[in-house]
């Protein structure tokens, strides 16, 4: 059996940011507490502690393929992308498994077995396809991946530091960044619309708690840090949610490329159309619906997949706003050195 590695340092996190998290989201009231992980200080539930050792001592296999991304940063988007360019554009598969079933996601446990406690009620109503679908949900990800077979495919809005530490020497990592502003909008959007931790106040405050650090997994630009640092290393694919919407062909292409498969630009053409926003918005194997049958999701808010839009963060920064993050943007870029694309 091999030796348990030792996770990243855990300490607990400040009674102000800890204060804010449980005014601000209706399901954290009540949470015992906050914790931040590692020397960036990523931010977590309390009671998440008990699963950050197991994630980090999960055994890694060399066919393991890895998506890595801060949360709303296209993950769904590019799990489809990536799933069947790995299974030979096989759509009539990914149509009958839905993304859960065919993603493990580790990091799902991150609000302990509160989450259970807040949808189940009506679980006993779900038809077999969605109770399937259900429990890949709420079951600890490292159970899931421990009775995977191979080839395991795996999700995980963790940084890199909290995954296994041979991670990167073991298996292929495809890694997702997002410009910052669209992201905070699209967290925003995703934090009133799932039922747990649910968000209840408004964007403005949402932003300075982004810039503060105080969301679950800040500090957001220190993850995306950890892997472009490693954009280099043979087994890492580094891409920007921009390079994705500016050349959708070239970037698949791209990915295609770092896995080692070969397609014809018609082939390439018709996985374009199979993702495109107005096709997957509609494709209920990579959609959450069926969250809305145990109350996980809140009635009236923006939907799981939005507009799938760069640049939609000038919807929602007022000037004030603008100026403030374009300081901070400024000073975070020249600390950490990533290069975000520019766009229109």
């Amino acid at each position: 059996m091999a030796l348990s590695k030792k996770c990243p340092e855990i300490r607990e996190a400040g009674e102000e940011e800890s204060g804010q998290l449980r005014r601000l989201f209706k399901t954290l009231e009540d949470c015992p507490g906050f914790i931040r992980v590692g020397p960036a200080g990523y931010l977590f539930s309390v009671k998440f502690e008990p699963e950050i050792e197991n994630i980090y001592n999960i055994e890694v296999r060399p066919t393991d393929t890895f998506i890595v991304t801060f949360p709303r940063s296209g993950t769904t988007w590019t799990q489809e992308i990536v799933w069947l360019l790995l299974n030979d554009l096989d759509y009539a598969k990914a149509a009958s498994l839905h993304i859960v079933e065919r993603f493990v996601n580790i990091g799902t446990s991150i609000w302990g077995l509160s989450s259970r406690k807040t949808v189940t009620h009506k679980e006993i109503e779900l038809n077999k396809e969605d109770r399937r679908k259900f429990e890949k949900v709420i079951v600890p990800g490292c159970e899931l991946l421990a009775a995977a077979t191979d080839p395991r495919f795996i999700k995980s809005h963790l940084p890199l530091s909290m995954l296994p530490p041979n991670l990167i020497e073991t298996a292929k990592v495809v890694y997702v960044g997002r410009d910052p502003r669209d992201l905070v909008v699209s967290l925003y959007h995703f934090s009133r619309l799932i039922s747990v931790p649910l968000y209840t106040g408004d964007f403005k405050t949402f932003w300075n708690m982004y810039m503060n650090d105080n969301v679950v997994r800040a500090p957001h630009l220190s993850h995306v840090k950890e892997a472009w640092d490693l954009r280099n290393h043979p087994n890492m694919l580094f891409l920007f949610y921009e390079e994705l919407k500016q050349d959708l062909p070239g970037t698949i292409k791209r990915i295609a490329n770092f896995f080692k498969k070969t397609y014809t630009d018609e082939q390439i053409s018709g996985l374009c159309k199979h993702v495109h926003i107005d096709n997957f918005r509609n494709n209920d194997s990579v959609n959450v619906n069926f969250l809305s049958k145990v109350d996980g999701l809140i009635p009236g808010e923006e939907p799981f997949i939005r507009k799938g839009k760069v640049g939609g963060w000038r919807d929602y920064f007022d000037e004030e706003m603008t100026k403030e993050c374009e300081r901070w943007m400024a000073k975070k870029v020249e600390e950490t050195g990533i290069q975000f694309p520019t766009y229109p």
